[in-house]
């Protein structure tokens, strides 16, 4: 018998009558037409040079030939199909080490939420998050201590290493929730103000303070700190303005603030998908269409997709 001529259709449908009773019932359960089986148990038996089946007035019986072809055809059949399931499972669900690199807004209203499904759905897969701002995330991925890092485009630029846009973050200004601060089209309510950012001095505040040059304001005191939460506290506490991205400012603020929405194009900043020169792995590659699928929803009136 030449073995390189079986064809799994072949197989399918003689294991299908020998279930089933008849070539009638085979045809049903398999959603072929009858003569189809017929003719799939007549190549069957051409290559094995011998008959299978004793055609009876009630449907079919094994030959003796058929019932020693039997047992192997079912394993090897059987193993098949345990393959291409095993092959699903492991599209689905992957294995390996997803390495996240985010800033602090990012993390919040993008990773958080997404990750809760993607680790639902990959549960074997391990992961990490570093979390920095453009800077330190770009040295992550020049390092390859991440897959890739989502962060804001702005000083310092990019080492040479591959950016894909994701989507324009809207940069917010964060006032006392019963504050007569009102937006028109322009920062005047910023000139004389204390303005409130987050960020490192080097390289966070440099961001903000291009764009306030740009609009021809300056504050009369600007204090940086670290956490988007402190910007809030001190906004509660009537210190001044803040100026936040607005996914920070959306996780951060609450009772005592409210969010007001600078004109664009000028306030709202580029976020890349920044990565290595190689291929992303593949946990890297399901979570980047995760959040290129699920990031407008997530996001809706704080970012442009």
């Amino acid at each position: 018998m030449d073995v390189g001529k079986l064809q799994l259709p072949w197989l399918a449908s003689f294991l299908a009558v020998v279930d089933e009773g008849s070539m009638t019932a085979a045809a049903s359960s398999l959603h072929l037409s009858q003569p189809r089986i017929s003719a799939h148990i007549a190549a069957l038996e051409g290559v094995v040079g011998a008959p299978l089946f004793e055609r009876r007035p009630r449907g079919v019986a094994l030959t003796h030939l058929g019932s020693r072809f039997l047992p192997r055809a079912r394993r090897v059949f059987d193993e098949l199909r345990l393959a291409a399931d095993e092959l699903d499972a492991a599209r689905d669900r992957l294995e390996g080490k997803l390495r996240i690199g985010s800033y602090p807004g990012a993390s919040a209203m993008l990773i958080a939420p997404l990750l809760a499904q993607y680790r639902f759905r990959h549960p074997a897969v391990e992961t990490d998050l570093v979390e920095g701002d453009a800077a330190q995330l770009e040295r992550a991925v020049a390092r390859k201590q991440v897959d890739f890092a989502v962060r804001p485009v702005g000083p310092p630029a990019d080492a040479g290493l591959p950016a894909k846009p994701l989507c324009r973050e809207k940069i917010v200004a964060v006032a006392p929730s019963d504050s007569a601060l009102r937006v028109t089209g322009d920062l005047d309510f910023l000139a004389g103000e204390t303005a409130i950012v987050s960020g490192d001095p080097q390289t966070g505040w440099a961001d903000y303070r291009d764009r306030l040059e740009e609009s021809g304001v300056e504050p009369a005191q600007v204090i940086v700190a670290t956490m988007p939460t402190t910007v809030t506290a001190f906004v509660r506490a009537r210190l001044g303005i803040g100026l936040l991205g607005a996914f920070a400012a959306s996780a951060a603020h609450g009772d005592g603030t409210m969010l007001l929405e600078l004109p664009p194009p000028l306030w709202q900043r580029e976020v890349h998908i920044l990565h290595g020169h190689e291929p992303l792995p593949p946990p890297a590659q399901a979570f980047t269409h995760l959040l290129r699928r699920r990031g407008p929803e997530l996001t809706r009136g704080l970012a442009v997709w």
